[in-house]
């Protein structure tokens, strides 16, 4: 099982990489064209010799090394409220190119090599909020007649970020995966983007989201707490929450418990008892309604849309059951009940609606 999932993602990684070289109509100049070409792998490609490793950085006469990183998101299963974090699938592609690695004798293709752990310089990267990580199979690393080194790593991984739920349910996020080097600083490595391996599938098990394209891009800055400048790699997808789903969890029966509190200025005056008991009751439905839905969300300091329409039918709710009570504490003046009762059931549904158009369309 293990070797088809390397087979398998050796075959993703050349249809990413390839994907684009054949319709440019000239590659780029320089090393970076060299880290964008497709991988093809050869069974008969001879590995470089055990002498050629080392852990020194390859050509540092040259300057900072460049390092190609693009991800490829295989399947996003699960993105968290409560947690704040995402749960995906994901491949990561690094590329860089090391003089001493080169063969001729390779042709076109690429040498699929053991691992060089501890033996080979390679560029030690660190997701920013990375929370957990597991790997499908053993990493798997190629070298191309260039030297051009490829290492492509299958993982399940879960990414944190602090997400602004002010406009849930009609919420949009940026979520970021930021990338550093470990300890080297930008005179020494240089992030480039691989804009041909950074994608999505199709078809991902999220549901409740809309998915955009992955972005990638790479820039130059400081860190916090670390001296110098340092390079920075960073992958952008926008999601969007669609609504559709608490429209009909959340609107719709919060909007037919605020009707059942409007029968409080249908009821006569003189049934004062019953009144109290329909706006207690809608009341309390309300509450409850609103702490069964509580926990979808984290403990968040400001009031998203949601809350903003829910505490606005508290208000009409609650005041239904003020009226009956001043209802019971004037019964000498049943002008007054009526009067109540007739200009509730005119500005009733206008306030719904102001309260509808405040939280969701302000």
């Amino acid at each position: 099982m293990s070797s088809l999932f390397r087979r398998l993602a050796l075959a993703l990684v050349a249809t990413l990489l390839g994907a684009g070289a054949a319709s440019a109509q000239a590659p780029p100049a320089g090393e970076a064209s060299e880290l964008e070409q497709a991988i093809a792998p050869q069974s008969n490609a001879i590995c470089p010799a055990a002498e050629r490793y080392s852990l020194a950085r390859p050509a540092p006469e040259l300057g900072p090394t460049e390092v190609a990183v693009g991800i490829f998101f295989q399947d996003i299963a699960q993105l968290s409220d409560v947690d704040q974090t995402l749960d995906a699938d994901v491949f990561v592609i690094v590329r860089w190119r090391d003089p001493r690695l080169a063969d001729p004798a390779r042709g076109k293709g690429s040498a699929e090599c053991p691992f060089p752990e501890g033996r080979l310089w390679m560029p030690a990267l660190e997701p920013e909020n990375l929370r957990g990580r597991q790997a499908f199979y053993p990493t798997r690393f190629l070298v191309d007649e260039h030297g051009v080194a490829t290492v492509v790593r299958r993982l399940w991984v879960k990414l944190s970020q602090p997400l602004d739920f002010r406009d849930f349910p009609f919420d949009r996020h940026v979520w970021k995966v930021t990338i550093w080097p470990v300890l080297s600083r930008s005179e020494e490595l240089v992030f480039h983007p691989l804009e041909r391996a950074t994608g999505r599938s199709e078809r991902l098990t999220l549901s409740g989201w809309s998915v955009g394209a992955p972005r990638v891009s790479a820039s130059t800055t400081s860190r916090v707490a670390r001296v110098g400048s340092f390079a920075r790699l960073d992958v952008e997808v926008d999601l969007a929450r669609e609504w559709a789903y608490h429209a009909w969890k959340l609107g719709l029966p919060l909007t037919l418990i605020v009707l059942m509190a409007y029968g409080v200025y249908w009821i006569p005056a003189t049934a004062a008892p019953q009144q109290i008991a329909l706006g207690m009751t809608s009341m309390l439905t309300l509450v409850a309604y609103m702490l069964a839905l509580g926990g979808s969300l984290p403990r968040i300091a400001y009031l998203t849309r949601a809350d903003r329409f829910f505490v606005g039918s508290a208000l009409l709710v609650f005041l239904g059951l003020v009226k009956a009570l001043v209802l019971i504490s004037q019964p000498q003046k049943p002008e007054i009940a009526e009067r109540m009762n007739r200009w509730g059931r005119r500005l009733y549904p206008l306030a719904m609606v102001a309260n509808a158009l405040l939280a969701f369309a302000l």
